[in-house]
């Protein structure tokens, strides 16, 4: 493990585990351990309270090698489509272009997917749609004219996606808020996008349940679900400000853009939990079934 702690310098007073972003400290009777789902950040060892400290660093380090990661990914899950990956910035990063035209980001993930896209840096100013400002980066600005005309065109009224303008943004209060406006988001294939902060990927109902038996393997965590309202709504403020995986439907417009099947879903996970996630692919019934049959 990337930490360990040295129960003989434990006093148990959770401090480690409470503060650790990962939630991948738990407590197995009456000690702490450190598990498979640690990113290497630290942090624990900058809650303990001991003098020494009772946490050290371990024999090994969490491998965030984003082509690796890609490799290990898609061969564990069968993956059929490829994985976008999205990586906040104020700035575009060297060598990262700018998205030079009118676009929507579910798009973008669609080109990922299909695996014709490359990295470009994606701003409001650039955003075909309000789901700009879901995704943290603000929003294009408009009249109100031109604004009312689209959405009582394609989302408000019979045969469209709400019922009234009232209930519209009533979703929006289910997921947390951004702590910021960034000035962009860097989206990509995985492969080309280092340290990215969360990455998203289409997957089945078999490979969700892989992936929701290796991710709590050790601690007991949940996936959440979504349904109900936009994809970028959905898919992106939890695992980027709570740092929760989660999956979801997709709305109408959402799943068009991304291309999905109807038997796909999406699979948002935040980057510092997917080592411990492929770590433990390995450890559940599913991998023992699977040796036991090769």
């Amino acid at each position: 493990m990337p930490y360990t702690i040295e129960e003989s310098l434990c006093v148990h007073c959770g401090s480690c585990a409470s503060n650790c972003p990962n939630r991948a400290i738990v407590r197995r009777g009456a000690e702490y351990l450190v598990t498979t789902m640690c990113g290497d950040c630290g942090n624990c060892i900058q809650f303990c309270p001991m003098e020494p400290k009772a946490i050290g660093k371990g024999k090994t380090r969490a491998d965030f090698d984003n082509k690796k990661i890609a490799k290990a990914l898609k061969e564990k899950l069968s993956l059929q489509k490829g994985i976008a990956a999205m990586k906040y910035a104020d700035n575009p990063p060297e060598g990262v272009p700018e998205e030079d035209g009118i676009n929507f980001w579910c798009h973008i993930c669609g080109d990922m997917f299909e695996g014709t896209g490359s990295p470009v840096f994606f701003t409001a100013k650039m955003s075909n749609c309000g789901g700009s400002s879901l995704i943290g980066i603000g929003a294009r600005g408009t009249d109100k004219e031109q604004f009312c005309t689209v959405i009582d065109a394609f989302v408000i009224g019979e045969g469209k996606s709400y019922a009234s303008v009232d209930v519209w943004p009533a979703g929006k209060s289910f997921f947390p808020r951004f702590p910021k406006v960034y000035g962009g988001v860097v989206i990509g294939p995985l492969e080309q996008v280092k340290m990215p902060d969360i990455i998203l990927f289409p997957i089945n109902a078999h490979q969700l349940s892989l992936i929701s038996t290796a991710y709590p393997f050790d601690t007991g965590d949940i996936i959440r679900g979504y349904g109900g309202t936009s994809q970028c709504t959905m898919t992106v403020a939890a695992p980027l400000i709570e740092n929760r995986p989660v999956f979801a439907s997709g709305d109408h417009g959402g799943r068009s853009h991304v291309r999905l099947t109807d038997a796909e879903l999406v699979m948002s996970f935040p980057y510092k939990l997917v080592p411990g996630l492929i770590k433990n692919l390995d450890r559940t019934i599913y991998a023992h079934e699977a040796a036991e049959g090769a």
